[in-house]
């Protein structure tokens, strides 16, 4: 049996300035610091810097066209990036990236169980900015494990071993 092959999705140009992690947030003055349902603490005081904030609008803009219904099913997702242009580390660059592809697509990231990501110097007259690649990845199929022996069988065996003792020696 062959087994199913990948889906392309999308495959877009976003322009801009890609911004990595480290410079996506500033801090606001006289900002209230509060409880989350889970007990962590919630920073008021952070928001995205201008830039951070533009870079992800754009990529989430420009997948909204391939944007999941609310209710479908959520698929595995292989998400490549070619960032053209950025300075900042490749690791930093997804972060932003994956954020954008999650507004833009209506799919949390643990559904990215693939990733690829490369960085491309400038070229002469280039323009900034990074492909982005989404394909759908085929469910993954319970596996089919053959039977064995288990510790529920090892007991039962010790059961039967005691009982065919005392069997014996009555």
């Amino acid at each position: 049996m062959i087994p199913p092959t990948p889906v392309p999705l999308l495959r877009v140009w976003v322009a801009g300035h890609p911004v990595g992690s480290n410079h996506m947030h500033i801090k606001r003055k006289n900002a209230q610091v509060t409880m989350g349902n889970d007990g962590r603490k919630k920073y008021a005081d952070r928001v995205y810097t201008p830039s951070a904030a533009a870079w992800r609008e754009a990529i989430a803009t420009s997948l909204m066209p391939w944007r999941f219904a609310e209710r479908a099913p959520r698929p595995r997702l292989a998400v490549s990036c070619t960032f053209i242009g950025a300075q900042a580390d490749i690791d930093n660059l997804l972060k932003i990236c994956l954020d954008g592809i999650k507004d833009g697509l209506l799919v949390d990231d643990h559904y990215v169980t693939r990733l690829y990501a490369e960085k491309q110097p400038l070229s002469r007259r280039g323009e900034k900015g990074a492909w982005i690649e989404v394909t759908q990845l085929p469910q993954l199929q319970k596996p089919l494990v053959a039977r064995t022996r288990g510790s529920n069988d090892k007991k039962n065996d010790k059961k039967n071993d005691k009982k065919n003792d005392k069997k014996r020696t009555a």
